[in-house]
């Protein structure tokens, strides 16, 4: 392979990595999806797993699942970016099981149940359930003793400023209430607006 190749070197051990942890935790039950490398969707997105197969062959018509590793984080240390494509292998397990672990983004106790036999960590948040995982001691030792990453392939990250979805800037203010001072009629416009009541023949007065 071209040395070069950054992004091809980050996935022929994102390969050789999924073969070890399928053999090793699913019973080689998960046939290779196709890994890839894009863009993170939101701030915090370390992964996904697709639930349709979305990648066909052009000329078999085979279909393939894909994981993908988010690019902006791969600047986490080896055994993080492990743990994100063996999270992920929790999803695609489930899945062939015909076991729903997600509502959205909210990762059930289903997802728990299995992340927690593969040697993950699972911690509760509001926004994602489930959905936070790190290594285990013994799978950290796994990963050292077994796997040995070779954390050189992953040299390279995408750096780009990431946005949440969820914090977006609030927007200014277009209208506002306004309320007779005798008859406290109210009734909404935008600002600087002179509006006088026609029962009371008094203006009205912007109510902050």
């Amino acid at each position: 392979m071209n040395k070069n190749n950054y992004i091809g070197i980050a996935l022929e051990e994102l390969y050789r990595i999924f073969d070890i942890l399928n053999k090793e935790y699913f019973s080689e039950k998960l046939s290779f999806p196709m890994i890839t490398i894009q863009k993170t969707k939101r701030s915090g997105n370390l992964g996904w797993f697709t639930l349709d197969k979305v990648w066909v062959d052009k000329e078999s018509d085979e279909k393939k699942y894909e994981i993908n590793m988010c690019a902006e984080y791969l600047n986490k240390t080896i055994h993080e970016i492990v743990c994100t494509l063996q999270h992920e292998m929790v999803h695609y397990a489930n899945k062939i099981a015909e076991i729903k672990d997600c509502n959205g983004q909210i990762h059930n106790k289903k997802f728990k149940t299995l992340a927690e036999s593969v040697g993950l960590i699972v911690e509760k948040s509001k926004k994602y359930g489930y959905g936070h995982t790190q290594c285990s001691e013994t799978f950290t030792k796994f990963i050292n003793n077994v796997i040995k990453p070779n954390a050189e392939c992953f040299s390279y990250f995408r750096n780009v400023p990431l946005k949440d979805k969820e914090t977006k800037e609030p927007k200014e203010k277009t209208q506002f209430t306004y309320i007779c001072p005798k008859c406290e009629e109210k009734v909404k416009a935008k600002a600087d607006k002179n509006i006088i009541c026609g029962d009371c023949d008094c203006s009205f007065e912007i109510q902050e």
